[in-house]
């Protein structure tokens, strides 16, 4: 069985990024060849959609993800701590003494 540190810090947001980046690359070189050239960038469908769908599967294993992490850190007892922001990292503890 894996042993959990007393502090543990997951975030969903950025493991959304990892899904979603091909598609804002890929939307960011039809931005540079259209600025290079200044003529309409065609649209390649097949990899458009492919990288749509990559982060459409993404975000929703990600939902059910987060979902099960925090479930699964809360029935081991784990608090959570308030967060800073809203796009800050949640942050579970042990005891609340350690939120800071």
């Amino acid at each position: 069985m894996l042993k959990r540190d007393e502090i543990v810090t997951f975030s969903a947001k950025s493991a959304w990024f990892i899904w979603v980046s091909p598609l804002c690359m890929y939307f960011s070189l039809l931005l540079f060849k259209y600025l290079l050239t200044k003529k309409q960038v065609v649209f390649n469908n097949k990899i458009g959609s492919v990288f749509g769908l990559l982060a459409v599967i993404g975000f929703v294993f990600n939902l059910f993800f987060s979902f099960y992490v925090d479930f699964k850190l809360k029935n081991e007892n784990y608090i959570t701590c308030a967060k800073s922001s809203w796009i800050a990292p949640n942050k579970y503890v042990k005891d609340i003494s350690l939120c800071k």
